[in-house]
């Protein structure tokens, strides 16, 4: 995700779209590409970070106020909207300024819950922000619905809303089971062991080497074992949440029974994972991610095709 989007701010792209299923994880991810962008690029950039509540619809001074407070601004409850749109406008761009930057990032949350009038919005302030020589790029970050706007925008002819937020589309999917152990080694920090999970879960284990990384293969054998019982012959990924949900369960039996961590047993992993919840939705995320692999290669192909 972080090099998708890190490649078109590279092609001075208006914005692109991401969308994956729930519980994948996006939320921390926007997080995450706050810190790591600049390094990504290579060049100093601010990023903002905007959640988009399901629960109701914006009037202009209702959004504005939300985005100024989500950029931690207090000053928002003044009635003219202009003046609250140039306060949005000014924060903004004193915040880029700050960094000795000339490019901002604005990561849309939940951007499924959007209206069509939020989009006209987000236009005005891309051009307000590029007025004041402020480069601008947006992010759309959602469920996998997300992609159906284009199709939408496109029958109501507001083709500016495809070229500035859909230049590229990005599934962000859950977590291969060959990246596992990449992704669990993040538990452990090797710099500092008192704060490593592994250290405070076992000790005497971590002094003899053991990782957290080191139950990868367990659970990884657990997902194909749930798939299997549920007649799934297709690859599967885990979504954070359900991983997070197994590991701090295999982490528990740990402390609670004083089990050495390396005789860890496949069949205890397996209900570690069962009790996550995974193997109930198991079905929801296979039908929602093949879905969105079949959109894409299909995309290529026809593009290859065009090409030959």
């Amino acid at each position: 995700m972080a090099n998708a989007i890190g490649e078109q701010i590279r092609l001075d792209s208006p914005g692109m779209m991401v969308s994956g299923a729930q519980r994948n994880g996006k939320s921390s991810a926007c997080a995450y590409l706050a810190a790591v962008l600049p390094s990504v690029i290579g060049y100093p950039l601010h990023v903002v970070i905007w959640n988009i509540p399901g629960d109701e619809k914006y009037t202009v001074r209702a959004f504005l106020q939300e985005r100024l407070a989500q950029c931690n601004y207090d000053a928002i409850s003044h009635r003219d909207v202009a003046v609250l749109r140039k306060r949005l406008i000014d924060v903004l761009v004193e915040r880029t300024a700050q960094r000795a930057a000339r490019r901002i990032v604005m990561i849309v949350d939940e951007a499924q819950n959007l209206s069509h009038e939020d989009f006209k919005r987000l236009v005005h302030i891309f051009n307000e922000l590029n007025s004041r020589s402020i480069r601008p790029f947006i992010v759309l970050v959602g469920q996998p619905e997300l992609k159906n706007l284009t199709d939408q925008w496109t029958a109501m002819n507001s083709m500016q809303f495809v070229g500035r937020f859909c230049s590229r589309k990005h599934d962000f999917l859950g977590i291969e089971l060959a990246d596992l152990e990449a992704v669990l080694a993040g538990f452990d920090d090797e710099e500092d062991p008192e704060v490593s999970a592994a250290f405070r879960v076992a000790p005497r284990a971590y002094a003899e080497g053991w990782r957290i990384a080191h139950l990868a293969p367990l659970i990884a054998d657990a997902v194909r074992a749930v798939a299997s019982a549920q007649n799934v012959q297709e690859a599967v990924r885990l979504p954070m949440q359900y991983l997070r949900g197994c590991l701090l369960s295999m982490l528990y039996r740990i402390v609670q029974d004083g089990m050495r961590p390396q005789l860890f047993q496949p069949a205890l992993a397996m209900q570690c994972l069962i009790d996550s919840g995974f193997a109930d939705v198991l079905q929801y995320y296979i039908r929602k991610e093949n879905k969105g692999s079949a959109g894409t290669g299909g995309r290529r192909r026809a593009a290859k095709e065009g090409g030959q």
